[in-house]
């Protein structure tokens, strides 16, 4: 987490958040997924789609589940990007969301750099870290600077194009040292995805 240092302070940030970045194979995911009414539709065609190529495979269902997963290191030569990691992401043993995480720095800020692979092309999520008190705020949107590198983008082979996607992620921590975390998705501004995480350290007990 220094690495996104001075846009996030790695003293005053939760310490839990911290952690939870830096050894998150040590953390037990809990989520519940609800798509907008209108996109519903969307998401039942998509998932004829999404079960195939075993990416963003969502539940239809709002109901809690637990999503496990594991990181593993990815060779940087066949990447072409440093010091990447893979987190594989299961729902009941199947595979439903693989990311792969890197970074990379413009004008003297450090971006999240998330590589979702598809057949013949992947998608890139670039994130900017800001911090909200001991909070942390995760954003494809251009929070502080127009000619931020984030956002969502489409790579196929030598072409890159801007996706009409947003993504933010908010995280903290509740006193008793769980993780609560809320990603929001918009397409053309119109929000169509919402999670919600309820993250637990492996030693502590869930109810």
């Amino acid at each position: 987490m220094s690495l996104y240092e001075p846009d996030i302070d790695r003293q005053t940030l939760a310490p839990r958040i911290v952690d939870f970045y830096e050894n998150t194979n040590e953390y037990r995911l809990f989520t519940k997924v609800k798509w907008q009414a209108w996109f519903k539709p969307f998401a039942i065609i998509y998932r004829f789609i999404s079960r195939f190529v075993k990416q963003i495979d969502l539940p239809l269902s709002s109901r809690q589940i637990e999503m496990t997963g594991e990181i593993f290191a990815i060779n940087d030569d066949k990447d072409g990007r440093a010091n990447t990691r893979a987190w594989v992401r299961k729902i009941k043993g199947e595979v439903v969301f693989v990311a792969l995480y890197s970074t990379h720095e413009k004008d003297r800020r450090t971006y999240m750099n998330i590589s979702l692979p598809l057949p013949w092309s992947s998608m890139i999520g670039i994130l900017e870290l800001n911090q909200i008190g001991n909070e942390l705020q995760l954003s494809s949107k251009k929070v502080h600077t127009p000619n931020a590198d984030s956002g969502i983008y489409l790579a196929f082979k030598h072409w890159l194009v801007k996706l009409p996607i947003e993504e933010q992620f908010h995280v903290k921590e509740t006193t008793d040292g769980i993780l609560v975390a809320n990603h929001i998705m918009w397409i053309f501004s119109i929000p169509f995805l919402k999670i919600e995480y309820h993250i637990y350290h492996h030693e502590d007990v869930h109810q």
